[in-house]
């Protein structure tokens, strides 16, 4: 089934859904960076781009000309591949799983995008299990999902509700790296103003405009993503994208692009996450925190723009589903 295209409001490009179906029109606004932001968030994602390079085992290959991932990189970025069986769908072809992406965000949940839940039920297809490795037919570890929670289960049909929380039947191979979420993690609009009034030095608004790592297992071309012939799922890649809408904890979302030319995503990185990496001021590394899940992208895939949910714009959704699923999250 090709993607479906939808306009983005402000940006003047063509979108498509990762797994077609699913619109999602977000209207993103880019504003100046602020001066009064500091230098621990303004480490984020460029450091962090060089600490995930730094995991890579491999040459450069594709998301669509991405960067090759090894297992041990794929597990400290807690990346994992969602298999999507088929064999229901009368339409589509059989010997080949759908995929999208995720990450793990406790030792028995991860974080994907609701479309790819929504659209193989349309398909009459499953969303069976979570693979871990860096290639999905390759002989690694995988987990049945026996529980689902997304954003339409407690009525929000705000835009940018592409979020999917799945429960895995038993938690993650000990490799795996639970990835944080940045909940709480910058101030709300309400604590801003208080600190403002306050006369306090310290009110950072957002991450401003940084470069992240994106993991995904989608179509290394855009023929990959209409020609049977060409299907090249299923390998894990990792993409540098810059921001180009500022991220704000209670925006739904922000607009990317591919730093390298001739790179993009494509069909099947839908849920990936994109990571940013900071430097923990008291010491102890570098932490990474899931600051976006990959919802919509546009077409060709090469040298095109993302658009990510933002995970903190939605908290409660995600601390209220993983409570229902029986892993609260913290």
């Amino acid at each position: 089934i090709p993607p479906q295209k939808c306009p983005l409001q402000g940006t003047g490009s063509v979108l498509t859904m990762m797994l077609p179906v699913l619109v999602l029109a977000l209207a993103l606004q880019r504003s100046p960076a602020d001066c009064s932001r500091r230098a621990l968030l303004r480490r984020a994602a460029t450091a962090g781009l060089a600490n995930a390079a730094a995991l890579s085992g491999g040459p450069a290959r594709a998301i669509v000309n991405g960067d090759s991932v090894s297992d041990a990189e794929a597990a400290a970025t807690g990346s994992v591949g969602l298999w999507i069986d088929l064999s229901g769908c009368s339409v589509c072809r059989k010997d080949k799983p759908a995929t999208c992406s995720g990450t793990l965000v406790a030792p028995t949940l991860v974080l994907s995008a609701r479309h790819c839940l929504d659209t193989p039920r349309m398909l009459n297809g499953t969303l069976e299990r979570v693979v871990f490795g860096s290639d999905m037919f390759g002989a690694g570890a995988s987990r049945d999902v026996v529980a689902v929670k997304s954003t339409s289960d407690y009525g929000i049909e705000t835009a940018g509700n592409d979020l999917l929380l799945l429960k895995l039947s038993s938690p993650a191979p000990k490799e795996w790296r639970v990835v944080e979420l940045p909940l709480g993690l910058l101030p709300s609009k309400e604590e801003q103003e208080e600190a403002r009034r306050k006369g306090s030095p310290f009110y950072p608004d957002g991450l401003g405009f940084p470069s992240l790592a994106t993991y995904g297992y989608g179509q290394q071309s855009t023929k990959g993503t209409t020609d049977p012939a060409a299907y090249s799922a299923g390998q894990l890649r990792r993409l540098g994208v810059s921001v180009q809408t500022e991220i704000r904890p209670w925006a739904a979302g922000f607009l990317t692009k591919p730093v390298d030319r001739n790179t993009g995503t494509c069909a099947g990185d839908s849920g990936g996450g994109a990571l940013a990496f900071v430097q923990d001021p008291k010491g102890r590394g570098i932490r990474q925190f899931l600051v976006g899940v990959q919802a919509v992208a546009s077409l060709p895939c090469e040298e095109n723009q993302q658009v990510f949910v933002n995970p903190a714009a939605f908290s409660e959704f995600l601390l209220q589903a993983s409570r229902d699923l029986g892993s609260p999250l913290q």
